[in-house]
């Protein structure tokens, strides 16, 4: 994500039509990362809206330690990781919208099947419940090596670190999703 960084300091100032500039430059990087995160066109648009109001927020206090596309990345994958865990918590408790209604059928009435779907369902809560414990930093590798399907060498790239970087910090993470989900205290 490539912007200008007089561009970012004259929203910085508040220069007249900046932030309109900047998002006009900046928005089909943010979407086209949010779509692949995501996996869904809705779902994309509304995070990349949601990225811009936390940059239009926080703009002003970004202080170009890095560039700002750096910086601007993070905030979008930080979206993504929130929207990912809202959407997998509220899919884990059969509740998202949209989902299909509970109508009985032979296999439920019969009970076939449907202990070992309410033990899925629940180990999926708790999984998603333990991810979102982690770390931001553990819970961005994990979202996007399991949850989006991403390759290392991929996540290592929208991470911007080394593929190496990328396996270690999955290694712990890892390990502690293992922690929190024998501790038992994941809901």
């Amino acid at each position: 994500m490539d912007v200008d960084p007089e561009l970012v300091r004259a929203v910085q100032r508040g220069d007249a039509g900046a932030m309109d500039d900047l998002v006009r430059a900046s928005y089909t990087d943010v979407y086209r990362l949010c779509h692949r995160l995501l996996g869904d066109p809705a779902d994309a648009a509304d995070a990349t809206q949601e990225v811009f109001v936390r940059v239009m927020r926080s703009v002003v206090g970004f202080r170009a330690d890095s560039a700002f596309g750096t910086w601007l990345h993070r905030v979008t994958l930080n979206v993504c990781a929130t929207a990912l865990r809202r959407r997998g918590d509220a899919r884990a408790r059969g509740q998202a919208a949209g989902s299909v209604p509970f109508e009985p059928d032979e296999q439920v009435v019969d009970g076939a099947d449907t202990a070992g779907e309410v033990a899925a369902r629940d180990q999926a809560g708790r999984v998603a419940a333990a991810i979102a414990r982690l770390p931001p930093v553990a819970r961005d590798v994990v979202v996007l090596r399991h949850v989006r399907g991403l390759s290392t060498k991929e996540a290592a790239r929208m991470l911007d670190i080394s593929e190496t970087a990328c396996k270690v910090r999955l290694h712990r993470a890892h390990a502690r999703l293992r922690d929190l989900l024998d501790e038992g205290d994941v809901d």
